[in-house]
């Protein structure tokens, strides 16, 4: 690794990012991390390998792999009907609400664009948010065309709720995070902040770089919200390189 951190440190500089972390994994072993920079430019504390960082659309490969899980205890098949186990689902389209699957929900084929004004700073309950869904217009039949949509990673999260019996959280920790040694990972920005080592949200505005609020996005939760370090993370990144060991 010769040169990495003098790498690092440009590249970061480059792009005014104001810190960061990296963790480097060979075969299926953690063999280093490096950080650079800061994770609070006020008080100039610096990152290290076990900062929290948000882990935004990461969290989403979380949430399939506890409906694998579901789908591996045989309380759920990916290609039947989400009304199977959610009667109330409902999109604009009343016969692709009756096709739709859990496979489709996480491989963004659902026929329905981002609409992502639905949930941004949102604060109604998953259940509600998903009740709303019957009322967005679809642009697209089922598994026609691609379209990122993180409301349809919302309703797999409330899915799991429903077949697993508890909060998508509750489940992704207790199957999860547990088992991977991953004790500091947390679902929201108050947890977070309660943790001496995590990282401030900041933007590049008008060339300069500031900081911003914290956005509490529990309402969308299995699409976004996990927190977790890059050590921690490795450890979920193992998982996969041991096919799922």
């Amino acid at each position: 690794f010769d040169g990495f951190q003098a790498w690092l440190d440009e590249t970061r500089a480059m792009f005014d990012v104001p810190g960061c972390a990296v963790a480097i994994v060979k075969g299926d072993e953690l063999v280093a991390t490096f950080a650079s920079g800061e994770r609070d430019l006020a008080t100039h504390a610096m990152v290290d390998a076990d900062t929290l960082f948000a882990i935004g659309s990461s969290t989403k490969a979380f949430t399939t792999c506890l409906l694998a899980m579901l789908a591996d205890d045989g309380r759920l098949q990916w290609d039947e009907p989400v009304r199977r186990w959610l009667p109330e689902f409902a999109l604009a389209d009343a016969p692709l609400s009756e096709r739709i699957t859990p496979r489709d929900l996480v491989t963004h084929r659902s026929g329905m664009p981002r609409h992502d004004l639905v949930w941004y700073g949102a604060t109604f309950e998953r259940r509600d948010m998903v009740a709303r869904l019957r009322h967005l217009p679809l642009n697209h039949d089922l598994r026609t065309d691609f379209q990122y949509n993180n409301l349809m990673f919302l309703t797999a999260g409330h899915l799991a709720e429903r077949i697993g019996g508890a909060a998508w959280e509750e489940q992704v920790k207790q199957r999860i995070l547990v088992p991977l040694a991953m004790p500091r990972a947390c679902f929201t920005v108050g947890a977070m902040q309660q943790d001496g080592n995590h990282a401030r949200p900041f933007r590049r505005e008008h060339g300069k770089v500031g900081a911003i609020p914290f956005r509490d996005i529990t309402a969308i939760g299995p699409a976004g919200s996990i927190n977790a370090s890059v050590k921690e993370l490795a450890h979920w990144l193992t998982l996969h390189l041991r096919h799922g060991e």
